[in-house]
């Protein structure tokens, strides 16, 4: 499914979101342009077993704010759960796509 996007620039942008699993079973985000990858949308942390369509949110250093437009899309579900790793609190977000 392709989806329009803005980052760093505002210039909107065409790309797509591929899906994969981290070896824990947890859904792996990345979102891509017809250049390549473009960024990693989801995190992992180990211990942590998700629902099979949702996943760690990557909304911390250069994905800070980024992902607020999927959300707002409806790309991307806010469970209103967290998960800390390190100094940073990530969100679980559900995968609509």
């Amino acid at each position: 499914m392709e989806i329009l996007f803005t980052h760093v620039t505002d210039e909107l942008q065409t790309g797509w979101i591929e899906a994969a699993k981290y070896t824990n079973g947890n859904l792996a985000l990345q979102l891509m342009t017809t250049e390549g990858a473009y960024a990693t949308l989801s995190t992992n942390i180990e211990g942590v077993n998700l629902d099979k369509d949702c996943f760690i949110a990557k909304n911390y250093s250069e994905n800070a704010g980024f992902l607020d437009q999927f959300v707002e899309q409806g790309l991307f579900e806010d469970t209103g759960e967290k998960v800390s790793s390190g100094f940073v609190t990530c969100p679980i977000y559900r995968f609509n796509g």
